[in-house]
């Protein structure tokens, strides 16, 4: 009996150590899978999984190999899902430059009905439509700068015309948030048209800005692929491991009612010959063969508790990644939301970019409709700031757009709103202010901005805003009516002297 026992023990080693080196070539099959899936996506995360892979190889324990695991989870749940943000970005960038192009070309209606058409179009929801879109409207570009040479003598585009394309080109790479190698080419070119540009320079920028626009939502839509890819997969690997576990708890079940079944028939059989037998030597034969099939019995049962307690475990194994799972699942979708958060975000100054004040004015315009609250809409505009990039450098520029920003958003409640609208302009959207405390209220945070103290390079900097102001009026029948009142008491803020609050209602 003894002897029986330690060769059960020995072949149970042996089996655990077989199944210990299987498990560990299949993992290791898995993480060479896994590194070719994620290559080129980061290179932490191939780190991470390549350090894995080592320590795999090396033997090394239970807790350093848990360590390492973690480490790799950690990488995986900090991959961007960003595709269809960035094509709504994109898109919607595109719909304002189509819109602003409008304005521009309403001398000419062949090219408005072309931009029509384009604006008609259904948004854009894969790389494949966004790419059609951006060389329709690059095409309707190339032709309004073919247009004004042809009717301008000395060959260069309106001066108008070329700072507002620009301008929406720089807005347009504002608004894009792409890593990597594209995201610097995109700096590189906003740079380039800071430094200024002339026309000739103009439709290769904007060929350089379409590529990379593409080539980089092509390279976030295989980089979110393989990401999923491998989502599915490690599902595809759990709900295998379930099958498998419910399979083999079908087979130890069986076996045990089979077991029981013949161990009871055994025993009515050996009660049966004692009760019926007369002669004791056989009596004996009988007890001891049924004594050694009970034996056997115990032991098979033994057997088959301890593979029933190693499926136990392998369930609960299958539980823990299951849940581990769902706690990635959750940290990724709080990823996404901060990177949703992120695509609304100006890069440069870090206050709301043009998006998401077009959603937050259809928003207020809705709810004052509806409540008739006092919305203040302000449209601020830093002045001579073409002679601080002029005398300075954009990087003084950049730093005043900064401050000012900086200064603005301190200087309204948690309840306003603040965006950067496009160059050196921001808006201000201010909840429940009387028009009577307008003017108090715009004239300090003017000069608040007046007073700042800003220093370049040694170089005492002035810097003063001026602010056009409305509020939203019975008679605004569109979202625009409100927006133009404040455009104009902007211009003439400007064209009256600059460093004024000109309020119209």
């Amino acid at each position: 009996m003894q002897i029986s026992q330690d060769t059960h023990s020995a072949t149970r080693q042996s089996d655990a150590n077989g199944y210990t080196k299987i498990n560990t070539a299949m993992l290791l099959a898995f993480i060479n899978r896994l590194l070719g899936a994620t290559r080129g996506i980061d290179n932490e995360l191939n780190i991470e999984v390549s350090k894995l892979k080592a320590t795999l190889e090396r033997s090394a324990s239970d807790d350093e190999l848990i360590t390492q695991i973690k480490q790799v989870e950690r990488q995986v749940m900090l991959q961007p899902n960003v595709l269809s943000d960035t094509l709504k970005i994109a898109d919607s960038a595109v719909s304002q430059a189509a819109t602003s192009l409008i304005n521009l070309l309403q001398h000419d209606p062949k090219l408005t009905a072309e931009l029509q058409l384009v604006l008609a179009e259904p948004k854009a929801t894969a790389v494949a439509v966004l790419q059609t879109k951006v060389q329709s409207l690059f095409c309707i570009y190339h032709s309004a700068i073919k247009n004004l040479k042809e009717t301008n003598n000395d060959n260069n585009i309106a001066a108008t015309v070329h700072k507002k394309i620009c301008d929406d080109l720089q807005r347009l790479i504002n608004e894009l948030d792409f890593a990597g190698g594209f995201g610097s080419n995109l700096k590189k070119i906003r740079q380039r048209l800071l430094e200024g540009i002339d026309g000739h320079e103009l439709v290769n920028i904007c060929l350089q800005i379409i590529n990379n626009i593409i080539e980089g939502a092509r390279e976030e839509r295989m980089a979110s692929k393989t990401f999923l890819n491998s989502i599915v997969e490690e599902l595809n690997n759990i709900a295998y491991k379930f099958d498998n576990s419910l399979i083999d708890s079908n087979n130890i079940n069986k076996k045990q009612i089979s077991l029981l079944a013949n161990l009871k028939e055994r025993i009515d059989i050996l009660e049966l010959d004692i009760s019926t037998s007369d002669n004791l030597a056989e009596t004996k034969l009988h007890v001891q063969q049924g004594l050694e099939i009970i034996s056997s019995s115990i032991q098979q049962q033994q057997q088959l508790l301890q593979e029933k307690l190693l499926l136990e475990q392998q369930i609960q194994a299958v539980q823990a990644q299951l849940e581990q799972l769902k706690k990635e699942t959750l940290l990724h979708t709080q990823r996404l939301e901060a990177q949703q958060h992120k695509l609304y975000l100006d890069s440069l100054t870090q206050v709301y970019n043009r998006t998401a004040l077009d959603e937050r004015f259809k928003l207020e315009f809705k709810r004052w409709q509806r409540y008739k609250t006092n919305t203040t809409i302000a449209m601020v505009d830093i002045d001579h700031f073409k002679n601080i990039n002029d005398s300075f450098g954009h990087i003084a520029g950049d730093k005043a757009l900064k401050i000012v920003a900086r200064a603005l958003q301190k200087s309204i409640k948690s309840s306003d709103f603040i965006a950067r609208f496009g160059g050196e302009e921001f808006v201000l959207l201010l909840a429940d202010v009387a028009p009577s405390e307008i003017q108090v209220m715009l004239d300090k945070l003017r000069n608040t901005i007046k007073n700042i103290p800003f220093r370049f390079k040694g170089k005492q900097i002035s810097i003063t805003i001026s602010i056009g102001v409305t509020q939203f009026s019975l008679d605004d029948n569109e979202i625009v009516d409100p927006f133009e009142r404040a455009d104009k008491a902007l211009y003439e803020a400007k064209s009256s002297g600059r460093d004024k609050v000109i309020i119209r209602i």
